[in-house]
């Protein structure tokens, strides 16, 4: 009986989230469901109590989204568009690629998929109906870029972050482990999309004037551009095993916490973008308040799906269904290697939400993995289940960011979808191959 109630609400969870009902209440009330049925309903209300006072999960993840939130205040998010967009006005090749890497790039210092098409479209857009490319072939390069996985290149993003307390390993580990899967994802989804995107249909007879401020470029400009990488760049200077301060080193020994990078990296950003024909006091207080509102952002975006997904999971421990889904891919590495990647890659594409599915596949199955001392291997699951996620969410016709795009180029979600799924699907291909040769 426990078995049969535990399918019915796993089924009602999928009809649900089709059905676009808000994927955390959705989630929380599969738990509490699933609770009850074991006997034990307290539980969820413990698990929230535990999440919610996690500092290594809110500090993180609500600092990387109030940094965003300056970025977009003052303007550096559009600047570093900008300046990366500058060469592909010269050599029209260069769109496709280089558009998906200036989203790609963009993500990583901005862990919103969405906020990351607003920065880039309003100048990717223009320059490819510039160059001949029609509406439809502009907005996949956009939505591709944008949404493919740049996040997991930033430590405060809620995958990551998720994977790194899942396995209890420092996070310069896990950001080496995300890397070279995520950036071969990107490769090749690239690729095939410049083949896709070289049939006639995706071209116009007369091409759009293009913006030409993208190549009036100041020192100012070029300054305000470097703000958005520089947490990402500064994590990565200091990480323990280069020693490159040796102060910092010693006080931190598992690497500079996310949030004081963020904190500290806000400050600059202040002093940085303040004009001279302003008063210095409103523009403090502004990006100070666009900093908290950031991170509340950030609690009630984010922290709320991983609560909602940490709910479900712990009605789904309580009914026993964990234990045996974990003792299954346990007893077969190179099945859990195809599986991980697909089953988020499926979620994420029926949900539209990248997040949910990566956060509760870590939190469900890499503590088993652990526990049995294939710390490797539970890294690597842990970040091919959030490239899968990434790729799912990037074609599900319910996401935010496939919604925005769509409204952006004027265009439907099922067109834009038919230009990027064999993209996608040769990107999850090459993560799946990838896992496989190095498990």
């Amino acid at each position: 009986m426990m078995l049969l109630a535990t399918c019915l609400v796993i089924i009602g969870v999928l009809l649900a989230i089709r059905k676009q009902y808000d994927v955390r209440l959705v989630l929380m009330l599969a738990g509490i469901v699933l609770t009850i049925v074991a006997g034990k309903p307290l539980v969820v209300l413990e698990v929230i109590g535990k999440t919610l006072s996690n500092t290594d999960v809110t500090g993180p993840i609500c600092s990387a989204m109030g940094y965003a939130f300056v970025l977009r205040s003052l303007g550096a998010d559009r600047e570093l568009v900008a300046l990366l967009a500058r060469p592909l006005r010269k050599a029209r090749w260069l769109l496709v690629p280089g558009g998906c890497l200036i989203g790609f790039v963009t993500n990583a210092a901005i862990p919103s998929q969405t906020a990351t098409a607003a920065a880039v479209g309003p100048i990717l857009i223009p320059l490819m109906l510039a160059a001949g490319y029609n509406r439809v072939a502009a907005g996949a390069t956009l939505l591709l870029g944008c949404s493919i996985g740049g996040n997991l290149l930033n430590p405060g993003d809620a995958d990551v972050v998720t994977v790194r307390i899942a396995t209890n390993v420092p996070q310069d580990v896990v950001m080496a482990a995300v890397a070279i899967p995520n950036i071969l994802a990107l490769v090749a989804a690239v690729l095939v999309l410049m083949f896709v995107l070289r049939r006639p249909a995706f071209h116009c007879e007369q091409a759009q004037q293009a913006d030409t401020s993208v190549d009036r470029f100041t020192a100012r400009r070029f300054s305000m551009a470097m703000l958005a990488p520089l947490p990402v760049l500064a994590l990565i200077v200091t990480q323990p095993r280069l020693n490159l301060f040796p102060g910092i080193t010693q006080h931190y020994p598992e690497g500079l916490p996310v949030y004081s990078v963020m904190f500290a990296s806000t400050f600059l950003a202040m002093i940085i973008g303040y004009r001279s024909n302003g008063a210095f006091n409103e523009h403090v207080s502004k990006l100070t308040s666009d900093f908290f509102d950031g991170m509340g952002y950030g609690l009630a975006k984010v922290i709320s799906i991983i609560i909602a997904a940490a709910c479900f999971l712990a009605g789904l421990q309580a009914v026993g269904l964990i234990q045996q889904v974990s003792m299954l891919l346990l007893g077969d590495p190179t099945f859990a290697t195809i599986a991980s990647p697909l089953a988020t890659w499926l979620m994420a594409m029926l949900s539209g939400s990248g997040t949910a599915p990566a956060v509760s596949f870590a939190q469900a199955v890499l503590p088993s993995f652990v526990a049995d001392g294939q710390i490797p291997l539970a890294i690597m699951l842990g970040v091919m289940a959030g490239i899968g996620a990434n790729v799912g969410r990037t074609m599900s016709p319910v996401s935010a960011v496939m919604y925005f795009v769509s409204d952006l180029v004027t265009s439907e979600p099922r067109e834009l979808i038919a230009v990027v799924a064999l993209p996608l699907v040769a990107a999850l291909g090459t993560v799946i191959v990838y896992g496989l040769v190095s498990s």
